[in-house]
């Protein structure tokens, strides 16, 4: 009996001992090592300072749009003594005062000292390409177109015309007194002499001759333009004159007969 309890007793504390042994195992597998557990604490996400200015964004491609250039006008050539480009016309009086200091360029014709030079110059230089060069006028005063002006009205009526038609058709070919340009002294009329024995008169022929187209081809290289060209009749108030030159300096002159203008529309380009 005592036997029994005995064995009762013990197998008892082997069950107990079993059974603690496990829980202890069991714990050990679930539970992590005590100095490895991490208490995770968590942060609080911090609001981003506001930028004091909003950056612009834009594309890195992206430029300004660029403002269209005017086209450059090129400059226009004024000669340094603008006394040259003085303008008489039909509408346009020769100043009352006015007295052009003068020189000798050929024969009994003169021009303003400011010109003579060059129109002596060209005349040589036309003589050097084969042709002589004759004035038939230059310098004029008031008095003489005063006697020139009458003597075509005259001729306009003697072919029928009345006063008024004869004065309005004679002031086409001759400057009435104080619209001449001859009065400047800066104006020359000159032609071949193989023209003047041909004609003995200011034709528009004239322009057929070779001396003339060398006279519009090389002109501006002395300073003188041709002042009343054909297709500019209605701007100059003066018929077509292949014979009329003008000194206005080398600058205009090349300017002027390069643009195909006449000395009118010029001065208007100046302005």
């Amino acid at each position: 009996m005592k036997k029994s309890r005995f064995f009762a007793a013990v197998l008892a504390a082997v069950i107990i001992l079993s059974a603690v042994g496990c829980s202890k195992e069991n714990n050990e597998h679930n539970e992590p090592p005590k100095e490895n557990n991490v208490v995770l604490t968590p942060i609080e996400p911090e609001e981003p300072d506001e930028p004091d200015e909003i950056p612009e964004i834009s594309s890195p491609e992206s430029s300004p749009e660029e403002e269209p250039q005017e086209p450059e006008i090129p400059q226009i050539p004024v000669p340094e003594d603008r006394s040259v480009l003085i303008l008489v016309n039909p509408w346009n009086y020769i100043p009352e005062d006015y007295a052009p200091v003068l020189e000798n360029v050929q024969g009994k014709y003169n021009l303003d000292e400011k010109a003579a030079e060059s129109a002596r110059n060209l005349v040589a230089a036309a003589k050097e390409a084969g042709f002589n060069m004759l004035l038939c006028s230059a310098y004029r005063t008031v008095q003489k177109s005063a006697e020139l002006y009458q003597r075509k009205v005259n001729e306009f009526l003697s072919a029928g015309y009345s006063e008024e038609a004869a004065m309005t058709e004679a002031a086409k070919w001759v400057a009435p007194p104080g619209t001449s340009e001859h009065h400047t002294g800066l104006a020359m009329d000159l032609v071949s002499s193989d023209y003047w024995s041909y004609y003995s008169d200011l034709e528009h022929d004239y322009e057929k001759f070779d001396s003339f187209k060398w006279m519009y081809e090389h002109c501006a290289e002395f300073g003188f333009i041709l002042r009343y060209p054909k297709d500019k009749q209605e701007i100059t108030g003066i018929t077509y004159e292949p014979w009329h030159y003008r000194y206005v300096g080398v600058e205009a002159a090349e300017y002027i007969m390069e643009n195909g203008l006449c000395l009118e529309e010029y001065l208007e380009l100046i302005k």
